[in-house]
């Protein structure tokens, strides 16, 4: 599926690019704090490349202590 020259990935074919499971991305949509994904449907949901791309940009780190207070800002699982 494409809208506004984006492919729209099903959470599959998005966990695949990311190297994340489906259940990892479903917990972070359920908890607010994965990528930003599109309701295709009552039932259906799609994430667009450039979304995942930004979500793992907003993920990087230099240094442990980067991940650390990257991990301490974020919602308790």
């Amino acid at each position: 599926m494409t809208t506004n020259n984006q492919t729209v990935m099903r959470p599959p074919q998005a966990s695949k690019y990311l190297g994340l499971s489906t259940s990892f991305l479903a917990k972070k949509r359920l908890a607010g704090d994965g990528p930003r994904f599109i309701r295709l449907s009552a039932r259906a949901i799609g994430y667009q490349q450039a979304d995942l791309d930004a979500w793992l940009k907003a993920k990087r780190c230099g240094s442990t202590s980067e991940y650390e207070a990257l991990k301490a800002s974020e919602p308790a699982e």
